[in-house]
């Protein structure tokens, strides 16, 4: 399964097991280097989806505070 394909939950688990087996060493460089760059892969897409979340929220509640305010008139 490709990153891209991956829901945000098995992203942050797939991060989750790359800092943990970085934390433990024994990888050669390349592999290491290899870890790392999915790893960042992985971080950036979870906070670009975080911020749509965050960015949805917002929207739902600025909605509601409009909905607020129309009722009170």
């Amino acid at each position: 399964m490709s990153n891209e394909e991956q829901s945000y939950d098995e992203a942050v688990q797939r991060l989750e097991a790359i800092v943990t087996q970085l934390e433990r060493g024994g990888k050669n460089l390349d592999e290491t280097l290899a870890m790392f760059e999915e790893g960042t892969t992985l971080l950036k897409r979870c906070q670009q989806e975080l911020a749509e979340a965050e960015g949805r929220l917002a929207e739902l509640r600025l909605d509601e505070a409009e909905a607020l305010v129309k009722d009170d008139e």
